[in-house]
């Protein structure tokens, strides 16, 4: 009778953290803006479709080393091992290469007001 009790117990509590983490997770990409900009030095600043991006490549694609609603710039530093322009450009233009997809040229995404 204990033991079952345990099992049962258990089960019950995985089943629990499931749907909180689901929630979350759903939460967050109800929040997602549609679209980021992003400064982009003296080439000009990078707007993106971001609800587009986390559809095809999914939340840790990018934000992948902590909460789904860190910007990247809270890790991605001046003074980081790799700084926020490396970042992207790492992640962004391999990704598109890879995929044979989306720009890969500096004015492509880089705009000037």
């Amino acid at each position: 009778m204990n033991r079952y009790f345990s099992t049962c117990l258990v089960l019950v509590l995985v089943c629990v953290v499931i749907l909180c983490v689901g929630s979350y997770i759903k939460a967050q990409e109800a929040t997602a803006p549609d679209s980021v900009t992003v400064p982009g030095g003296s080439f000009g600043k990078v707007t993106f479709n971001h609800k587009l991006h986390a559809e095809s490549a999914g939340c840790k694609e990018c934000h992948h080393m902590g909460e789904v609603t860190q910007k990247c710039n809270s890790c991605h530093t001046a003074e980081a091992a790799k700084p926020s322009k490396d970042a992207f450009h790492a992640n962004c233009i391999e990704c598109h290469k890879a995929k044979e997809k989306g720009p890969t040229g500096c004015m492509d995404c880089h705009k000037k007001e």
